[in-house]
C-alpha cells in the first residue's frame, strides 16, 4: 500500500470577547500616545474575559472546525494539543487549577457539549513553533495509516501571566485558541515541513515565578529574524520549491519589527505576507494556525496557492511548511475557502 495524502478539512479560531487596545495599554503603562502600534504594529489584542478559559477557548474552536469539516466527531482518531502557557483557569483574577493534561479535558468538555469524540489525546507543551510540530506528529500517523482523522488544537492565556512591570511582555501578548482537522486524502496539500532548534535559547523565555511571564526581548529580538530566514531555507531546500512559487507567506504574529526583518533577511516581498497581529496581538503557540485560519476565511488564499507557515520561537525553535490550497466546500459542503 502507497502513502496517503494530507489534507486540511477546516480551520477555525476563536477569540476571547475582552478587546484590550493600544491605547488602554499606553495608559496602564505609562506610554506615549501611538508607542505601542509604532513598536509592535498591534492596534488590539485579546483577553480572557469572565468566563472563559484556555479550554473553553480551545473547545470553540474544535467544534467549530469540526462543524465546517462535515464529518462525524465519532471518526475522529485522535486529539493532539499545543500551548506555550499553563494550563491554569483562573477566577476573579485568581489562579485557581493547574490541570495535569489540557488535551483530556478539551475532549471532556466537548463531550459535555454531546460532541462524541471517543479517540486518545496528547498534548504538547512547546514554542511558538508547536502548530508545525503538531503537524508533522498528525502527518507521520496520517501516512503511516495508523490514523485517519486528527484534531490539532492551539490555544494560549497570556493575559493571565501578563506582568504590567514589564512593558516589552504586556505590550504584545494576547490570548486566543486555533483548530485544524486534517484527514487522509488521495490529494497531497502538505508538500512539506522543515523543523529545527538551537537549544541556546532554552532560558529565553519562562515563568520565573509560575505567575509571570518572562521573555528576553533582547536575545529574542536578535534570534528570530534568522529563525525566520533559516525556517525559510530549510523548507525551501527540503521541498525544491523557490520564493517565487509561493502565493502567499504567513509568519509567526511576533511583531511587526521582527517580521520585517525576517522578511528583508528572506528577500520576501511584503505583499505577499499576510498579517493579523493588528486585530489580535501575539497569541503565541497558535498565533500561525490562527493566522491560517484567519487568511482561509477572508480569502486571501485562493484554490491551488501555494502558500508557506514560518514559525519560530524560544528555544530557540524555528521551523517552516509548505501546503498546497484546496478548496473543499463542494466535499463538505461548508463555506468556500473551508480547507487546505
Amino acid at each position: 500500500m502507497g502513502t496517503r495524502g494530507i489534507a486540511f478539512l477546516a480551520q477555525s479560531y476563536k477569540l476571547p470577547v475582552r478587546v484590550v487596545s493600544s491605547a488602554e495599554l499606553e495608559d496602564r503603562l505609562s506610554l506615549g500616545r501611538g508607542v505601542i502600534e509604532r513598536l509592535t504594529g498591534i492596534k488590539n489584542r485579546r483577553y480572557l474575559a469572565n468566563g472563559e478559559s484556555l479550554p473553553s477557548l480551545a473547545v470553540e474552536a474544535c467544534q467549530d472546525a469540526l462543524d465546517k469539516s462535515g464529518i462525524d466527531p465519532a471518526d475522529v482518531d485522535a486529539l493532539i494539543y499545543y500551548s506555550d502557557t499553563p494550563p491554569v483557569i483562573s477566577e476573579g483574577g485568581v489562579h485557581r487549577k493547574t490541570y495535569y493534561d489540557t488535551s483530556a479535558h478539551i475532549q471532556h468538555l466537548l463531550k459535555e457539549k454531546g460532541i462524541p469524540l471517543a479517540c486518545e489525546c496528547t498534548a504538547i507543551a512547546g514554542s511558538c513553533v508547536s502548530f508545525l510540530l503538531s503537524l508533522q506528529i498528525a502527518a507521520g500517523l496520517i501516512r503511516s495509516r495508523m490514523k485517519k482523522h486528527i484534531l490539532i488544537v492551539g490555544a494560549a492565556c497570556n493575559s493571565l501571566f501578563l506582568d504590567n512591570t514589564d512593558k516589552n511582555v504586556s505590550m504584545t501578548f494576547g490570548d486566543g485558541a486555533a483548530a485544524s482537522l486534517l484527514a487522509a486524502s488521495e490529494d497531497e496539500s502538505l508538500i512539506g515541513i522543515y523543523c529545527m532548534t538551537d537549544g541556546q535559547g532554552y532560558a529565553a523565555g519562562c515563568y520565573p515565578d509560575y505567575r509571570s511571564l518572562f521573555i528576553d526581548r533582547k536575545r529574542v529580538s536578535e534570534f528570530a529574524p534568522l529563525g525566520f530566514q533559516a525556517a525559510v531555507r530549510g523548507v525551501l531546500a527540503k521541498t525544491g520549491l523557490k520564493l517565487d512559487n509561493f502565493n502567499l507567506f504567513i509568519p509567526h504574529q511576533a511583531g511587526i519589527k521582527i517580521i520585517e526583518r525576517g522578511m528583508a533577511l528572506s528577500e520576501i516581498p511584503s505583499e505577499k505576507v499576510y498579517l493579523c497581529l493588528q486585530d489580535v496581538g501575539n497569541t503565541g503557540a497558535p498565533a500561525v494556525q490562527m493566522a491560517l485560519a484567519r487568511a482561509v476565511e477572508e480569502g486571501k488564499i485562493r484554490d491551488g496557492d501555494l502558500v508557506m507557515l514560518v514559525a519560530f520561537g524560544t528555544g530557540w525553535h524555528y521551523g517552516a511548511a509548505a501546503l498546497r490550497y484546496k478548496d473543499r466546500s463542494r466535499f463538505t459542503g461548508g463555506t468556500p475557502g473551508a480547507g487546505l
